[in-house]
């Protein structure tokens, strides 16, 4: 039957609410919630898919290439650059310009872009441009690896000293060391090669020296400078340039179409996730959904939001040169704030967790290997946003679990039931609620088919007063 109370001020008889069709609404809420999740994961799959007729599109040959470059060189910037060289060289290009503009990136993929222009038969020309860019760190190795070297004014290039966040010593003094190293030999081969000034590249790594436009054309950093894009593709035409050592080409780029290659949706939606700041932020949102779900089962959104934001972040973990001793920190720090919300510590574990993910945060970039940092400030806005999450998660467990306990037999009293068998002063009967047969008892003779309210609970045995006459009318009949 559809539960029914007493109301003692007015006389009358409540009935509960329906909950069937709540249920179906919550139902269908849920499935919807699942099947954007689930056409957001195909939509991300078929991404490589679009830029398919792109791809195809017809390019003359003989023409001048240009792509630019104008963020952090991570393994999308990478992918972009040599992708953009093969397809030079499939196409017959008569050079490739790249635009450069970046403050730096990882170490790895800046070696892979200079192997890829040390060993390209395609005239390749850098351009730091416009005015006011920068080639710095990981930007100015790939200029002094390019077959032609260009600035526009007001530009510069340089500080390639490897760097860290925090201050190294003892065994990590030693592995600085090495790095410092590598990094300068690496330069160094690079300037020899090219025959540019390999003494003040080696400075730019150990002394992290910087120069601007004409100080590095008069070092012999670079071959010229020119003020735009049209100005250099003049400035360059009849130029020599020496492919490698058997083969050598005449640049003629006058009146040659530019054709220029931005970055594919994949690609873009990779450098999108080479952000560390996005990366970081996807990860700690997806460690929250999971925390939030797991703290309060059935919400089934935070779940959702936050097992595709932690996918995603794994995938755009690859792409960077990740600490996974600080992200176990991470992952320990989470899992501290979810069992202090099941187990009392008297905030031990949250105070631990806490601590543990800082930690976790602020070395999970390996920065022996690139410039590309986590922003400090994201990082303890993070930490504070979930402590506070988990304090007050703790609180409302802390205030249920205070909370005095109720019975089944307080649930029931006030709801109104039918007398299946004669209930009478000396002789206990039975009465019909919720689908089930209760003995109970009364003061009164209380015939089969009477309608009572239930007044109290003694163990499994109800105490019974009839319903005024002038209500039983309004009462819902019991479902057999």
């Amino acid at each position: 039957m559809i539960p029914t109370a007493w109301n003692g001020k007015s006389g009358r008889l409540r009935r509960g609410g329906q909950q069937k069709g709540a249920h179906a609404v919550d139902r269908a809420r849920r499935g919807r919630i699942v099947a954007y999740a689930a056409a957001g994961m195909i939509g991300l799959a078929m991404m490589p898919l679009i830029d398919v007729a792109q791809s195809q599109n017809r390019i003359p040959p003989r023409a001048v290439h240009v792509i630019t470059v104008d963020q952090a060189i991570t393994h999308a910037t990478q992918s972009y650059i040599t992708k953009a060289i093969e397809r030079a060289a499939a196409n017959d290009a008569e050079c490739l310009i790249i635009q450069l503009d970046t403050p730096g990136g990882l170490l790895e993929a800046t070696r892979d872009i200079v192997q890829a222009l040390l060993n390209t038969h395609v005239p390749v020309v850098v351009y730091i441009s416009p005015s006011g860019a920068r080639g710095a760190s990981a930007g100015t190795m790939i200029t002094m690896a390019a077959h032609i070297a260009a600035m526009a004014p007001a530009t510069h290039l340089g500080a390639a000293h490897p760097v860290s966040l925090f201050g190294m010593g003892g065994d990590n003094e030693v592995m600085a060391d090495k790095v410092v190293n590598d990094t300068s030999a690496f330069i160094q081969g690079i300037a020899e090669l090219r025959g540019r000034n390999a003494e003040w590249a080696i400075s730019a790594v150990r002394e992290s020296k910087s120069i601007t436009a004409d100080r590095a054309l008069e070092l012999n950093v670079i071959d010229l400078i020119s003020p735009n894009l049209t100005q250099l593709v003049k400035d360059i035409d009849g130029r020599e340039v020496r492919i490698d050592e058997n083969r050598s080409v005449r640049l003629e780029t006058a009146g040659r179409p530019l054709i220029h290659q931005d970055m594919n949706f994949r690609q873009s939606f990779m450098s999108m996730l080479s952000n560390p700041n996005l990366v970081y932020f996807l990860l700690i949102l997806g460690l929250v959904g999971l925390y939030i779900e797991m703290s309060n089962p059935g919400l089934i959104l935070p779940g959702v939001l936050g097992g595709i934001s932690l996918i995603v972040a794994l995938i755009a973990m690859q792409t960077l040169p990740i600490s996974y001793g600080a992200f176990g920190l991470v992952i320990l720090g989470i899992a501290l704030l979810v069992a202090e919300s099941f187990i009392p510590s008297f905030g031990l574990l949250g105070f631990g967790g806490i601590a543990s993910l800082l930690i976790g945060s602020l070395f999970l970039l390996d920065e022996s290997v690139t410039d590309l940092r986590v922003s400090p400030p994201l990082i303890f806005g993070a930490v504070a946003t979930i402590g506070g999450i988990a304090l007050i998660i703790g609180r409302l467990l802390i205030r249920s679990f205070r909370m005095d306990p109720k019975s089944f037999q307080s649930n029931i009293v006030g709801h109104v039931a039918e007398v299946r068998v004669a209930i009478s002063p000396e002789q206990p009967g039975k009465v019909f609620l919720n689908g089930e047969l209760w003995i109970a008892k009364s003061a009164h003779d209380l015939p089969s088919g009477r309608r009572v309210l239930i007044e109290s609970a003694e163990g499994l045995e109800l105490n019974v007063v009839p319903v005024p006459e002038a209500s039983v009318a309004e009462a819902a009949v019991p479902e057999a």
